[in-house]
Parts: structure tokens; sequence; C-alpha cells
């Protein structure tokens, strides 16, 4: 046990590390964060996407699987808190933001290391399969709930098509499908720029952290999109893979990864395109602080799958 806790420290000091660098330059320096959020999500995201798929090994029937377990559990998810921002009576700012955070985990930075920690090799290789799928739809569903807060439906659509990143997401399947190799130098470029987009995000978090007003952060409206993140969701991924027959390993996997702390990419997404700010950013930062708790149980409780 003592060694888990010291290699899960290992795992969260850096994230910890780099939201407090950011903390810092806000308080000092107040930065745009506009403008972080959009090289995050025009320049870092879209590389990152074509270099991490055009270079997968994925074996066909682990990606259907996980490519199924995602639409499902999304679906879900999306129902879920639909539901409950009807029944609590949320206005479309808070609806959308927890939206994104109920149906997003921070899978990517955070969740691949636990992951290699939990499961090694093994557990560590579904991962990151699940993370490129994950990467595909916060960049698809999530940009479309993000900017339903400012937009109609149909302008939320134009919006989407706007974006590289739906580009790139197509882009790189058809690199991964027909095994198109890309050159040397262009893989390691793109693999450069795509690599800088978990720590600006994480200081992206840390900014808005040090932007948010703390008294206005506890309210129903945290309290709920908290509960459907660490609760709703852990249940909902349990009965999707219940319903696809799934087990060992890989649904162990699916199920941890699903349930880690709301995705940071949320808050790029409200900073670009507007909605409740404050409410994902104590959401993602609350959440992420649970997970210290309830994660290594979440963990115990699937290896019985």
């Amino acid at each position: 046990m003592a060694a888990y806790v010291a290699q899960f420290a290992n795992v969260s000091v850096p994230i910890l590390l780099a939201c407090l660098l950011g903390f810092l330059f806000q308080k000092y320096k107040a930065p745009d964060t506009r403008q972080l959020a959009e090289i995050s999500l025009f320049v870092l995201s879209p590389c990152l996407i074509v270099s991490a798929l055009s270079t997968s090994d994925l074996d066909g029937s682990v990606f259907g699987h996980i490519a199924a377990f995602t639409l499902i559990q999304t679906a879900f998810c999306w129902a879920a808190s639909t539901a409950a921002g009807r029944l609590f009576r949320f206005d479309a700012p808070s609806r959308r933001a927890m939206d994104l955070t109920t149906i997003f985990a921070n899978s990517n930075n955070y969740g691949l290391p636990l992951l290699l920690l939990a499961f090694g090799e093994g557990g560590f290789a579904i991962g990151v399969t699940n993370v490129i799928t994950h990467i595909i739809l916060v960049n698809t569903l999530g940009m479309y709930l993000a900017t339903r807060s400012t937009f109609s439906a149909g302008g939320a659509l134009r919006q989407v098509a706007k974006t590289p990143l739906i580009y790139a997401a197509i882009a790189g399947t058809v690199l991964f499908l027909f095994r198109i190799p890309l050159p040397d130098s262009l893989g390691q470029g793109l693999k450069l720029v795509g690599d800088a987009y978990p720590a600006v995000v994480l200081l992206l978090l840390g900014v808005q952290l040090g932007k948010t007003n703390w008294r206005n952060g506890w309210r129903k409206e945290t309290w709920v999109s908290f509960g459907m993140r660490v609760v709703i969701v852990p249940l909902l991924s349990w009965l999707t893979i219940r319903l696809l027959g799934l087990h060992g390993l890989e649904a162990s996997v699916l199920f941890v990864q699903s349930s880690m702390p709301a995705a940071i990419n949320s808050l790029v997404l409200m900073e670009k395109y507007g909605g409740d700010k404050e409410l994902v950013a104590v959401n993602v930062a609350f959440t992420t602080l649970a997970s210290f708790l309830y994660l290594p149980l979440l963990i115990h409780w699937s290896s019985g799958f």
C-alpha cells in the first residue's frame, strides 16, 4: 500500500505543480486565457490527434469494443446530465457546463499514468486506444455542446465545421485505417507540438482557478455536477460494461478511465466559446481532489470484473 501511495503521488504532483504555476501566473501577469484556449484547440490538439492516430498500433477488435463502450456510455451520461439539469432547473450555460464535465473524463494526462501504475503495460495500451476515441469525441460533440451556450444548434454545427479539429480527426483516421506512414520529419514535428497540449491545458486550469470567484462556486450547480461525475458516471460506466458483456482487463481499464475526474478540455471549450466557466473550473478542481480518495476504491472494485 505504501508503494502504491508513493507512486500515485508521482502521478499527482506534476499535475498539481502545473496547475499551481498557472495559478501564480494569473495572479502576477493576468494572461489572455482566450488566446491560450485558441492555441490549445486550433494548434496543439489537431497535431496531437494526427500524431496519435498515425502512429497507433491498435487491434481491430479492441478498437471496436472501446468505440462501442464510448458511444453508449456517452449517450447515457448525456441523457443523465440533461435530465438532472432540467430537474434542478439550471440555466442554459450551467446545463452545458454540466454536460461537458459529466460526459468527458480526464482520461489522457491524468488517466494514462494512473493506468500504467494500476494495470501495467497491458492496461496502458488499452487506455491509449480509449484516449484516441475520446480525443475525437471531445473535439466534435464537446465543441458542439460548448458552442450551444452561445449559438443555436445550426450555428453550433457551423462553428464545429470551421475548426481544424474534426478534419485532423478525419485525416488521422484515414492514416490509421490505411496504415499510411508520415515522413519522419513531419511526424516528429506534429508530435513535438502535440505533446505540449497536456501542459498548456493544465496551466490554463490553474489560470482559470486563479480567476474563479470561490464564494460563487459553492452553489447548487457545483454539488449536482460534482455528484454526476463521481457517483453517477461510474454507475453508468458499470452498466455499459455489463450491457456489452466486457470482462477482465479491458473492462477494468474502461471502467476506471471513464470514472476519472472531469476533463480539463471542458474548461478549454468554455473559455473559447463562453458559458459557465466557474462551474467547470470548480468541478474540475473538486473532482480531481476527490479522485485521490475514490479512484483507489474503484480500482479495487474493478479487479472483480
